[in-house]
């Protein structure tokens, strides 16, 4: 067992002290579907472009919701400062496509850009900020939430809303929770 401890510390001990080339190219996986490309010093997050498709079916009222998270062509860009070098990170922008479909028919077909939020959260916000996600969040007799997060990457700057689809009226109407206010 000790001989086991101490081939573990040593294979640890040569792997941290092991070093890269600083003009390679490496790719870094951060979860199963987005991967990290780092040239030098910039970083771009997901290196291809995806689409996420989150659907939910609630079998009692014949609904069927589908989230599509589909990554643009256009960034944020971050830069920042060590050791006299610039790091340069750009993160990807996303728009998201909500469908409810009824009984197989669609009763609400619409994008989400964080554009469309200027007036909510204001331009200067925006611009660096990246539509995160968003998300099925609950149902009840009258109608469907949603919480949408907007957000600035690699910081605890974001905004959270909702969107609540009214069945009677059939529209989607927006709001920002009161912790998101404060």
């Amino acid at each position: 067992m000790k001989k086991l401890q101490i081939f573990v510390i040593t294979l640890l001990f040569i792997s941290c002290n092991s070093k890269t080339e600083k003009n390679s190219e490496t790719i870094k996986q951060i979860n199963s579907l987005h991967k990290v490309a780092e040239i030098g010093t910039e970083k771009l997050y997901p290196i291809k472009k995806g689409t996420e498709i989150f659907d939910t079916l609630i079998v009692n009222k014949q609904i069927n919701i589908s989230i599509k998270r589909k990554d643009l062509d256009s960034y944020v860009v971050h830069k920042s400062w060590s050791s006299d070098k610039m790091f340069i990170e750009k993160y990807r922008n996303a728009e998201i496509i909500l469908t409810i479909k009824q009984n197989e028919n669609i009763i609400i077909d619409t994008i989400f850009r964080k554009e469309q939020f200027t007036k909510s959260f204001g331009k200067e916000f925006l611009d660096i900020a990246i539509f995160h996600n968003y998300w099925f969040n609950k149902i009840d007799e009258n109608g469907i939430e949603f919480l949408g997060v907007l957000t600035e990457p690699e910081t605890d700057n974001s905004f959270d809303f909702n969107n609540y689809f009214n069945f009677k009226t059939k529209s989607l109407e927006f709001s920002i929770p009161k912790e998101s206010e404060e």
